[in-house]
C-alpha cells in the first residue's frame, strides 16, 4: 500500500515538474532568470510540504487528495502580501 501511495505522490509531482520545465523553457530567453529560480524554489517547498502531509496517511488516494486540497487552498489565498509568497509558483504558471 505504501508503494502505491508513493507512486501516486510521484505522479502528481511529475505533472508539476513537467509544468515547471515548460515554464523554464518558455522564460529561458528572458534577460531575468529570477522567475525560473522563484518557481523551482517554490516547487521545492511545495514538494516537501505535500510529502510531509502525504506521509501522515496510509491510503494511496490520500496522496492525491493532499495535492488537490493544497492546490485548492493555495488558489483561495489572496494575491496580496504576505500570502503572495505562498502563491508565487501558481501565479508564475497560471
Amino acid at each position: 500500500m505504501n508503494a502505491m501511495k508513493n507512486a501516486a505522490h510521484l505522479a502528481v509531482l511529475a505533472v508539476w515538474v513537467v509544468l515547471g520545465v515548460l515554464f523554464s523553457l518558455k522564460t529561458l530567453f528572458l534577460p531575468a532568470l529570477l522567475p525560473i529560480v522563484l518557481f523551482w524554489a517554490w516547487f521545492g517547498g511545495y514538494a516537501a510540504f505535500t510529502t510531509f502531509l502525504a506521509n501522515q496517511f496510509k491510503n494511496p488516494l490520500s496522496a492525491v487528495g493532499v495535492h488537490g486540497v493544497t492546490f485548492l487552498a493555495l488558489h483561495l489565498l489572496p494575491k496580496a502580501m504576505p500570502f503572495g509568497i505562498l502563491r508565487v509558483g501558481l501565479d508564475l504558471l497560471f
